[in-house]
Order: structure tokens, then sequence, then C-alpha cells
């Protein structure tokens, strides 16, 4: 009896100490924080302007600390990294981890590069922003003195291209969006009774810019002319995309010494993208999802391309690669594989046969091995 009565006592003391234990190690656990949380904020201000975001921290028991740039201000341009160093702080009686990765620490509004505590009350997260604005107004829109069906204005700061809209007796003739600072309108301006002018404001182009770039206000243009080649010295000043970069070899070399890396840049009208390592790709591009081919100088091709494999594809006016069926102009449908590769002869698409050409064309009201095609391509007993 007496020993069942120690062997209860030893095993409630047990029991005891394995609750006091694992009490004193929740605690202990507890006093670390496993998360944090650290949102950019992209606010936009007056046209041209670039301001700095509003960063917040959440999560249980810390806050917002110190938010230092290492791109000096004035140096910012939209759309190019930013590195940003933000502390947080932990309230006392808690403490970070040595690291938290981007699962732990997640940051929103920025690209997250790491996490690292500075000491036990202090985490230091590292993260690029990209800067945003509000594209500004042309400040002169008229027409070539050389040329009256020309159109011409300023160039806009930051600007990668512009939309104009034609209009004749009040009524829209032609939108259009192009990446410099004329355009020739003489195939739409055909009507000489009528009165044109047109409105032309500054936006982004592609979906990669339109992450930091708002496109500004129509300015309507004038009927003052200006002098083209004034315009034309200006427009070769501002083509580059305003870094002061240049190309050196494979590489684009800002003022600082870096090189320009997994980003795209318009140079002399051309597009070029530079992949990791800084080097401009050339051939075949995957990136954002999408297929690009660059040409042997790594300028973005555009339109129809036969890169020596012996098929053709077709490269949308954004450079992308298209698939399915297209008419790149009217009158004319021709389909493309899922690889992007042109079809040709005879096609099943969603239970109807269709011939295509050799050139790639859908033929049309005529009878191909015995079989009637209608206008709308499809094949028929």
């Amino acid at each position: 009896m007496k020993k069942n009565r120690m062997l209860k006592a030893a095993l409630g003391l047990g029991a005891a100490m394995s609750l006091w234990l694992g009490l004193s190690a929740y605690g202990a656990q507890s006093s670390v924080i496993e998360s944090v949380n650290v949102s950019f904020k992209t606010v936009y201000g007056e046209p041209e302007e670039i301001p700095e975001p509003e960063v917040t921290v959440s999560g249980k028991s810390c806050s917002l600390g110190d938010v230092q740039y290492r791109t000096d201000y004035d140096s910012w341009k939209p759309g190019r990294k930013v590195r940003v160093e933000v502390t947080v702080v932990a309230e006392d009686g808690k403490y970070f981890p040595a690291t938290l990765n981007r699962s732990k620490c997640k940051v929103t509004g920025a690209d997250f590069v790491s996490a690292k505590a500075l000491d036990d009350s202090s985490l230091q997260v590292k993260a690029d922003y990209r800067p945003v604005t509000v594209l500004g107004d042309t400040q002169k829109a008229g027409w070539s003195s050389t040329s009256k069906k020309k159109a011409v204005w300023k160039s806009v700061e930051y600007a990668p291209g512009y939309t104009l809209t034609l209009y004749g007796d009040n009524k829209v003739v032609k939108r259009i969006t192009v990446e410099s600072n004329s355009v020739n309108l003489a195939d739409y301006m055909t009507d000489m009774d009528k009165t044109y002018y047109y409105e032309v404001k500054a936006v982004p182009v592609t979906s990669d810019e339109k992450k930091y770039l708002k496109e500004g206000q129509y300015v309507t243009s004038t009927d003052q002319e200006f002098d083209w080649e004034d315009y034309e010295k200006e427009e070769k000043r501002s083509q580059g995309p305003g870094d002061g970069g240049s190309f050196k070899g494979d590489n684009y070399v800002m003022p600082d010494g870096s090189k320009a890396a997994d980003t795209w840049k318009l140079v002399s009208g051309k597009w070029y993208y530079f992949d990791g390592s800084g080097s401009r790709v050339k051939g075949w591009l995957q990136t954002g999802g999408r297929w690009y081919y660059m040409d042997q100088g790594g300028a973005m091709c555009t339109g129809w391309l036969s890169p020596g494999d012996g098929f053709w594809y077709y490269l949308g006016e954004n450079g992308d690669m298209l698939t399915g069926w297209i008419q790149p102009s009217p009158g004319k449908w021709y389909y493309l594989e899922p690889d992007g590769r042109m079809k040709t002869g005879w096609f099943n698409d969603n239970g109807s046969w269709y011939y295509l050409d050799g050139d790639g064309s859908m033929a049309v009201n005529r009878t191909v091995d015995g079989w009637n095609i209608g206008q709308d391509g499809k094949a028929s007993r």
C-alpha cells in the first residue's frame, strides 16, 4: 500500500514537472516574433512628381522603426528599382529570429530581398521599390512646317508613348498610339473640306510600364507650325529611357556604373531586354508569361517572323508572340498553333475543317480536294 502511494506521488510530481516545463517552453517560444508584414503603398502626386511610398508594418508585438533609401531621391526615376531598408522594432520582451524568409516576412508593393535581425529587438527588411508618377502634359502640339499633315508635339518627361486622337469636323477619325513625338496623319486627312485637329496625351505602352506610370491629360493641337528639324533633334535626345545610360557592348550601363538587369529599355525607338547578368537578350525571350523574339542586335521584333527553324510566327505590336486565329490585315485569316507556329494544310478546329494555303492564309469560296469551302472558311461536301 505504501509503495502504491509513493508511486502515485512520483507520477503526480512527474506530471507537474512536465506541465511546468511545457508552459515554460511555450512562454519562451511565444516571445519569438515569427512573422512580419511590410507594406509599400503607392502614392501618386502631381504630374511628373515622384513621391515616396507610404511604408507600414503589421504583425504581433512589433512596429515600424527607421526607413532608409539607398538611392538619393534626386536620382529616382519611375520604374527604376530603389533599394529600401526598413527597420522593424520588437516590443519589450519579444525578439526576432536570425532571419525570416519571404513566406514569414511578407512584402507588398515592393519586391522582397531579405529579412535579417540586427539584434534581438530589431529586424532589417530589404526590399526593391519601383517609384511611380503621373505623366505630364505636352507644352506644345501643332504641325510640322515641312509637312502640313504631320502632327508634332513637345516630348513629355518619362513618357514612353503617346495616344493621339484625330478629329475631322469634331468627329473622331483615328486614334493611335505611337512611341515618338510625331506622326504622319496624311492617310487619315483625306477630306479637304473638313477641319482637322488632334488631341494628344502621354501614356505608358507596355503592361509593365502601366504598373508605375499613369497617363497624362489630353492637350489639343493648335494651328501653329514647328520647325521639325529642331523637334527631331530634341526627340533624338529624349529617345533613351531618360536615365543617362548608354550601351557598352551588350550591356546598358548607368552613370553610376551599374548595369540594367532583368528589365526592358527603350533606346533610340527600339526595345531591348537585359537579362539577370545585364546582357541584352538575342533570339527567343520568355518574360512575364509571354514570348518575344529579339533580333541579332537585341532589338524586339514585331510582325511576321521566320527565325530560321523553318516555321513562321507572328509577333503583335507589343512584341508578344500570338497564338490561335489572327487577322493581321483585313481579308486574311491565319492560325497559329499553341507554340506559335503558323499552320498550313488541312486543319480541324472545334469540329470544323479548314484549309490553310502555303502562305498560311485561310482558303475561302473555292473547292479543295473535293471539299467546298465557304466564305467563313469551313469545308463541307
